[in-house]
């Protein structure tokens, strides 16, 4: 009796592959607050606030905070993604801390932390 064994090595080449690289970091953010609404608009006053509150804390701090807003509804609802690279982990804290807690009782905002901002909903 007589065997052969024979041996092949296939390669593939992914050179030449569309598959793009995406950084994770630099699609996260540190925040993202959610306006929604529940048939009766955002809350608009809360907006408004939190948008003042945004330019008082960059002014008291020396810093800029990176905000991406992108509107996702027919009734006002918007997405700020917020990047706070920029700003010292206790600042980072303060901030997220003063956003949680100005919210805490909301019933059309949801907080997001360590995540990715879509423009489509």
């Amino acid at each position: 009796m007589l065997f052969a064994c024979s041996s092949s090595k296939v390669q593939t080449d992914n050179s030449h592959s569309n598959v793009h690289a995406i950084n994770v970091a630099d699609s996260m953010y540190a925040l993202r607050v959610s306006f929604f609404s529940i048939g009766s608009g955002i809350d608009g006053k809360a907006k408004q606030e939190y948008e003042q509150y945004i330019n008082e804390f960059q002014t008291i701090n020396n810093v800029t905070i990176v905000l991406n807003k992108t509107s996702w509804g027919k009734e006002g609802e918007i997405d700020y993604c917020i990047k706070l690279a920029g700003l010292t982990k206790e600042l980072q804290q303060e901030f997220i801390q003063s956003t949680k807690d100005k919210f805490k009782d909301s019933k059309r905002i949801r907080l997001y932390e360590n995540t990715t901002c879509t423009s489509n909903k």
